[in-house]
């Protein structure tokens, strides 16, 4: 508690003193003048003054000056900007649209921030890609993926072969949190890991933050993913799509009150079962397909009050069948996603604006089996329940304060058996546990100041205070967070972070695939929280008048109560998972180094990852440390855009990866039937005998280096009605046959009756090409 409240004096005594002067409050929206939706991020530049502000997460800003003559500059990337002159003699409110350039280019932008956001702004560890560099990507099949693009930054690995899963500095898979506005997404994955949930054509702002994290967020060690989707235009009516070999898409936007309410809603689905299933041969049936629905609706009430209302739902079904005379099997496999944000814009005052959500979501899997008369199943999941209040407080130009809470009910099902509960106990010896619900509170609260100390100086400090909540198990920790920058020049910069995360919710797997079996668990007095200190320093720089930029950040995380299955753990039919777990501790650093090209005709970035990562459990490797399995020494990716004209355009990636480790058998040995044939009777039948592998030591080879190399060319048909493009995408355009796993394979020679051992590999995808085509009108 010293900590908590030496941060809060800290926080208040930085608070400049206003004096005497009159002041007045400039306010208001910046918005896209053809669509009306806010430009998050968007810049306010008074030359005279030399100072400014950015628009919040809704597009609002608020600046705080003595009363003068403004010469304001608008800008955000993409857009013209604007130049006006206001007399500052009263608070006033002015909203401002933004009209979009007409260029080609802007398209294979990265970001949305202005120019030099990247030097100037007190944060670092932190990118936003645009939506339509997503789209820019060449893909397998023509679905464009968000987590793929996420993947080709510093910092971020991807997992198998063609999967979207990925790995921030180190850690797992469930130490990100994704957020699709504002809703937490606990399986982000279609079709067993391989494309992500998130339509592109549905997302307005995606933002991914690796370290230096505000105090708004909490709940994760490793990674926030924060994506917002759009809003719906509030001039007129548009809709864009596209049909690809894998699944096709719509979206659909417009008024329902013009300048006052709008609505958008995108859909999407594979048609795979539609073109297999004739096929099958009679007494067979089966299919595999996914779906997804977003849709969001708001309505303006008043100049200061907004609602908006957004929802997603996703499943994937997998089902088969088999009959004949004597004979029926039926087995289906579904999972999915729901999520709903109700969320309210007020403005209190000029200075402070607030934003309050009450949130849904819901995970669940389900496994259904009917053999004959049995019939059996499987279902786990999670739903949460969260209300949240955000608040920006503008005192004045030197200052940013955020603060807010959030509460939130998590009910968890680890695991739940229904069916033949007699036959199945009588015939195969299974006893159903009981169903296991628990029910969770978690919640926190934060304040975050961001202060210019000086021209050079500026700091972000915050606090966050989580707690966590079940049955009598109670878990509470003070969470600092502070990013400090120092400006070498007008466009280079040093900066460092520190943060504190806990983490109460843990996904756990056996698996490196990321499979819909995989349970997520709560803390409890056995279970402890995940916590992570990171620690991280970087140097900015920005080349001729901002076209490039280029980064470089060195991180140390340390990591806490990491969580595993126990060799041989009972997952299923457990009333108790509690107890198959392990426990250890991990740490990972390395260095992250970044240069783009913003602009021109050739455009593009290359991105370069030097990492370690390892973990020590001790009873893993004898309780030495070894390193973990996505621990990736060399991680290169190349991405670039050309445009040849207004109508042609091409795109390219290339990812270079040292391999994942696995754990190989050393030797092997062979027992004779009931053990060793001496006078310690104890040893006999001991064993069964056979053969048996020998291992020495958890992830103790590396697999071959990773490489693949992407392309897509773009045809556009301009016309002043409808657009529309085809596309030619090429996936591992050399047909690189890269390891998906890996498994050893004994031979016996019939000649001398020796056996050799070898491993075979096992590669998915070899060169895919696609061809999709898009449309907007």
């Amino acid at each position: 508690m010293k900590l908590f409240a030496g941060s809060l004096l800290l926080l208040f005594c930085l608070l400049p003193f206003n004096g005497n002067a009159q002041k007045y409050t400039l306010s208001g929206y910046i918005k896209d003048s053809t669509s009306g939706e806010a430009l998050i991020g968007s810049t306010v530049y008074l030359p005279r003054q030399e100072t400014g502000a950015a628009a919040n997460a809704y597009g609002y800003y608020s600046i705080t000056l003595p009363a003068d003559t403004l010469d304001m500059v608008v800008s955000y990337v993409g857009y013209e900007s604007l130049a006006k002159r206001i007399i500052l003699d009263r608070n006033r409110t002015l909203n401002i649209s933004l009209i979009p350039q007409a260029t080609m280019l802007k398209a294979a932008v990265v970001t949305d921030k202005k120019s030099r956001e990247n030097v100037e702004a007190p944060k670092m560890s932190t990118i936003e890609v645009s939506v339509e560099t997503v789209k820019e990507m060449p893909t397998i099949g023509g679905e464009k993926d968000v987590l793929k693009t996420l993947q080709l930054l510093p910092g971020v690995q991807s997992g198998n072969e063609g999967s979207a899963g990925f790995y921030v500095r180190g850690g797992g898979p469930d130490q990100n949190m994704i957020m699709l506005d504002e809703a937490v997404v606990y399986n982000p994955f279609h079709l067993f890991g391989f494309f992500s949930i998130f339509n592109p054509d549905a997302l307005r702002n995606i933002t991914l933050i690796k370290g230096g994290f505000p105090a708004r967020y909490g709940g994760r060690l490793s990674s926030i993913l924060d994506m917002s989707m759009k809003e719906g235009n509030l001039k007129e009516y548009h809709a864009e799509g596209g049909i690809g070999l894998i699944a096709s898409r719509i979206t659909a936007e417009g008024p329902i009150v013009k300048d006052k309410s709008s609505f958008m809603v995108s859909g999407r689905r594979t048609y795979a079962d539609a073109v297999v299933r004739p096929f099958l041969p009679k007494g067979e049936d089966g299919a595999y397909y996914f779906y997804d629905v977003n849709g969001k609706v708001n309505y303006k009430f008043s100049d200061k009050d907004r609602i908006y209302l957004s929802g997603y739902h996703g499943k994937d079904i997998f089902f088969t069948k088999l009959t004949d005379d004597d004979f029926k099997l039926r087995y289906q496999v579904d999972w999915g996603n729901n999520t709903g944000t109700l969320r309210w814009n007020h403005i209190f005052t000029q200075k402070l604006f607030s934003n309050t959500s009450l949130i849904y979501n819901d995970y669940g899997f389900r496994v259904n089996s009917e053999f004959d008369s049995i019939n059996v199943g499987l279902f786990s999941g999670i739903r949460d329940i969260t209300l949240k209040s955000d608040f920006d407080y503008f005192p004045n130009t030197r200052n940013k304060l955020t603060f807010g809470f959030n509460f939130s009910l998590h009910r968890f099902i680890p695991q739940a058996i229904k069916g033949s509960k007699e036959e199945i106990e009588e015939e195969l010896g299974i006893l159903f546990p009981p169903d296991q619900v628990k029910n969770v509170n978690e919640s926190a609260v934060y304040v975050n100041d961001e202060i210019i100390i000086s021209d050079d100086l500026a700091i972000s400090l915050g606090v966050r205070i989580p707690w966590f909540n079940y049955k009598s198990t109670n878990y509470w920790s003070v969470e600092p967070r502070v990013t400090g920058k120092y400006s070498l020049s007008a466009n280079s910069s040093l900066k460092a972070s520190y943060t504190v995360m806990n983490q109460y919710l843990h996904l756990v797997s056996s698996s490196s695939i990321s499979i819909p079996l995989d349970l997520w668990v709560p803390s409890s007095d056995i279970v402890k929280p995940q916590i992570a200190q990171q620690a991280a320093v970087g140097y900015f720089q920005n080349f001729f008048d901002n076209k490039y930029e280029a980064s470089v950040e060195l991180y140390y995380k340390d990591m806490r109560n990491q969580i595993e299955y126990r060799p041989g753990a009972n997952v299923f039919f457990n009333d108790n998972i509690d107890e198959e777990f392990i426990f250890g501790k991990g740490w990972s650093y390395g260095g992250e180094f970044f240069f783009r090209r913003r602009e021109g005709r050739l455009n593009g970035w290359v991105g370069y990852t030097l990492a370690w990562s390892e973990r020590k459990f001790p009873d893993v490797n004898r309780g030495l440390t070894f390193p973990a399995k996505y621990d990736r020494r060399h991680d290169l990716s190349v991405v670039a855009f050309y445009n040849f004209s207004k109508k042609w355009s091409f795109s390219a990636v290339f990812v270079y990866g040292s391999g994942h480790w696995v754990t190989f058998p050393k030797g092997s040995y062979t027992l004779p039937v009931n053990g060793w044939q001496d006078n310690n009777s104890w040893w006999m039948n001991a064993y069964p005998g056979g053969s048996f592998n020998h291992y020495e030591g958890r992830n103790n080879q590396r697999l071959r280096a990773y490489n693949r190399l992407d392309v897509g060319l773009k045809y556009t048909v301009p016309d002043s009605k409808w657009d529309s493009e085809w596309r030619l995408d090429i996936y591992n355009l050399y047909s690189r046959r890269n390891a998906y796993f890996i498994y050893p394979v004994k031979e016996k020679n019939p000649n001398n009756n020796l056996t050799r051992t070898y491993a075979r590999q096992v590669s998915l995808f070899p060169m895919i090409p696609s061809i999709s085509y898009n449309f907007k009108f």
